[in-house]
């Protein structure tokens, strides 16, 4: 079973590794606002939702996947950023999907969902927030119990 911080870690590659996304983080909303950092844009951010953790052999992890980016100019329509933003998202999700050595075996995600983001967050970002569940194979392991 991969950990919380290994998940982290698949998503930070794949957007590390694409040409136009400038910077990645994961936590709660609060660190959106640029206030509470220095956000390069094009930006992704992974923030974790309510999950239902492991239920039987199975382990569920439920985020929303943000990607956003603020117009060049005060006044430009927001519709390219809106429209280079969504196939940032499905970048992202392609490059997990099918770059065998960044994602693990047995790891698959599900894209239920994209919600648009107007003017958000202190820096007029425009984008969209995916919503994602991560699922993978799972056990309780007694035997990596320390002692």
């Amino acid at each position: 079973m991969n950990t919380y911080k290994d998940i982290v870690g698949y998503f930070e590659e794949a957007t590390t590794a694409h040409l136009a996304i400038q910077s990645f983080a994961e936590g709660p909303l609060s660190y959106l606002d640029s206030n509470s950092q220095n956000i390069k844009y094009p930006f992704m951010f992974l923030r974790p939702l309510t999950s239902p953790g492991l239920s039987g052999n199975i382990r569920t992890l439920a985020f929303e996947l943000y990607s956003l980016d603020v117009p060049k100019l005060s006044n430009a329509p927001a519709v390219e950023v809106k429209s280079n933003t969504e196939l940032y998202i499905y970048d992202v999700l392609g490059y997990m999907r099918f770059n065998n050595a960044q994602t693990p075996y047995g790891i698959d995600f599900t894209l239920s969902n994209i919600i648009p983001v107007n003017e958000a967050f202190n820096d007029r970002a425009f984008g969209w927030a995916a919503n994602i569940t991560i699922t993978e194979d799972a056990v309780y392991n007694y035997c990596n119990f320390p002692q």
